[in-house]
């Protein structure tokens, strides 16, 4: 006789695993989409409402609407491409499109073309930007904090990442040898190569 129950033994996912990408929908074919930079926070709500009904033989439910939105903390930095694109949204009306990636090794699998890329599993999505909000304290390094309602449902898929991608999505700058740069890690300029 089969077993009447299963134990899941998954490793649970850290929120750091997880990342988050945006890109205006006038980028040029082929852009690439960025990371916002200094996450903070993220929360992603399925969302879904239901109508009921009571009848003699009990309550019905029935699935009116699904609403997907993804909610954004980032420390704010100026010059981070990802925030005018954010603004220039929530100004015009226009949507972002919008990626959930989960970065983790265990999930990673690769594609079938020569040569094989590796890939993770993610949520993709056009969204429209509401309220921005800057949280601007005296002593505190600035937060911003939006919420992208996806239009429509969030769509499930696959996201390429290449090992030095991914090495850079945890880290704000890579090895360098002297001389081979100058400027600040937030300017860094390379010579002639």
């Amino acid at each position: 006789m089969a077993g009447q129950i299963t134990v899941t033994t998954a490793k649970p996912l850290a929120g750091k695993k997880v990342f988050y990408f945006i890109q205006s929908i006038h980028a040029d074919l082929g852009s690439a989409a960025i990371l916002p930079a200094y996450r903070t926070d993220g929360t992603l709500t399925l969302g879904a409402e239901y109508s009921d009904e009571q009848t003699q033989q009990g309550l019905l439910l029935d699935k009116t609407s699904t609403s997907h939105e993804i909610e954004l903390t980032t420390k704010f930095a100026p010059k981070d491409p990802s925030i005018k694109i954010i603004e220039q949204a929530n100004d015009t009306g226009e949507s972002i499109k919008i990626w959930r990636v989960l970065v983790d090794e265990s999930l990673k699998t690769q594609t079938s073309g020569t040569p094989p890329k590796d890939v993770y599993p993610a949520k993709f999505g056009y969204a429209k930007i509401g309220d921005i909000e800057y949280s601007e304290g005296i002593e505190d390094i600035i937060e911003a904090n939006y919420t992208a309602t996806i239009v429509g449902k969030l769509k499930d898929g696959t996201f390429p990442l290449t090992t030095a991608e991914i090495a850079l999505l945890d880290e704000v700058y890579e090895y360098q040898n002297p001389g081979e740069t100058k400027g600040d890690y937030d300017n860094i300029q390379r010579g002639e190569e």
